[in-house]
């Protein structure tokens, strides 16, 4: 593996019974380098969801990886996580709330903005000092963009700009392909948590994909 090898981020499905998935986060961080593990929370109860990220955070903590929280900076500082995961559409509510986010969390933690609809919604959080941009991951009702945008839309990033880029995997089989875009993360969600095999056999696929990957130089 070379230092040019994108790193694996796992995203979490939609959380509901979080004593049912905490095994699952487990056998999945145990498996090799994981940089970081995005939670996404069902409840929207504040107090519930802090509560949640407390219990699941150090799972994966302890393994070396880092904790984002899909939703309110309160709830990922509050929770112990590492950080918060915004959207990040263009309307000015959410550029608002990613400024507000900055203001908070930085430096200390990890900001992230995901959601992106556009090229310009992308510069646009860029040029906000977050930590990365997400491209490709599933919404809250589980469409996704096409593949094929994903991939096109990480390779432009990757190839004119600094800030790190997240690019989303539905299915094992496309992290080589995302891995190839010269992206510094690779997102991997469904496919981890619903294998046949089990999270930790698709973890070490994901993880062997990555480190096979022809990564362009920079």
């Amino acid at each position: 593996m070379s230092d040019l090898t994108p790193r694996l981020y796992l995203v979490s499905p939609i959380i509901t019974d979080v004593e049912a998935f905490a095994p699952q986060l487990a056998a999945a961080c145990e498996v090799g380098d994981i940089a970081a593990v995005l939670l996404r929370l069902a409840t929207s109860d504040e107090r519930a969801a802090i509560k949640q990220v407390k219990a699941l955070a150090p799972i994966a903590q302890n393994q070396g990886a880092a904790v984002i929280v899909a939703g309110t900076p309160v709830v990922a500082v509050r929770g112990g996580a590492d950080g918060v995961h915004l959207t990040g559409s263009g309307s000015a509510d959410e550029i608002e709330a990613a400024r507000e986010a900055l203001d908070t969390m930085k430096p200390e933690r990890i900001v992230g903005i995901g959601g992106l609809r556009s090229k310009h919604d992308a510069m646009v959080a860029g040029e906000m000092d977050v930590d990365y941009v997400m491209f490709g991951e599933p919404l809250l009702n589980a469409t996704l963009p096409p593949f094929s945008q994903v991939v096109e839309r990480a390779a432009w990033w990757a190839e004119i700009f600094s800030v790190p880029c997240v690019a989303f995997a539905p299915t094992l089989e496309d992290v080589t392909p995302l891995a190839e875009t010269g992206v510094e993360f690779v997102a991997v969600g469904e496919a981890i948590w619903s294998a046949p095999e089990g999270p930790a056999k698709a973890v070490a696929c994901a993880l062997g994909a990555l480190s096979s990957a022809e990564v362009p130089q920079r």
